[in-house]
């Protein structure tokens, strides 16, 4: 009774940590900002240089996407003196991950038992920049990072996803603490 028991927690145990390993690849969206700026203010946007994606497809989704974003909220596009200017910084990298699986008692693991994968898993980090033009300082970043798919409609939708997580709350009012 007693090792039936050890072995099944055990397994509970492996169980939750890939769980918490496979959580640990999703896409995460996370957003900061100035408290003390009035982004009521900021009606219009021009861009920035910033760390452009690598391929030209991805670039014109990304800033389409945040185009798109500011639209929603009511924010244009200007040619000369903007409210705020934006800009984004894309990167890929590569996350190892390591799956292991035994075959003996107590979970699996004796003496010369068990196999072991290493996978590597592309990432994508995205920061988008937002800076008060005129008082020249930053008062907005969004950051979302998660795994990169071969497929582009994948990712499409992916990018499509993180940035509507990073925008829900922009512009930020007082108090909006999110």
């Amino acid at each position: 009774m007693k090792l039936s028991r050890i072995v099944m927690n055990l397994g509970l145990s492996f169980g939750l940590l890939l769980l918490a390993a496979g959580s640990a690849l999703a896409q995460k969206v996370s957003v900061d900002f100035d408290k003390a700026t009035d982004f009521s203010k900021f009606k219009t946007y021009a861009w920035a240089s910033g760390t452009p994606a690598e391929n030209p497809l991805v670039h014109q989704r990304i800033v389409t996407g945040i185009e798109s974003q500011l639209a929603l909220k009511g924010s244009r596009k200007a040619e000369s003196n903007p409210d705020i200017i934006i800009a984004y910084h894309a990167a890929t990298d590569t996350q190892v991950s390591i799956n292991t699986f035994g075959g003996g008692p107590f979970g699996g693991w004796r003496l010369g038992a068990g196999t072991a994968t290493v996978d590597k898993v592309p990432v994508g980090q995205l920061v988008v920049d937002i800076g008060d033009a005129s008082a020249r300082k930053f008062v907005w970043r969004g950051t979302a990072s998660g795994t990169v798919s071969s497929k582009p409609e994948k990712n499409e939708k992916t990018l499509t996803t993180a940035l509507t997580k990073m925008f829900q709350n922009f512009p930020p009012t007082p108090g909006n603490q999110k």
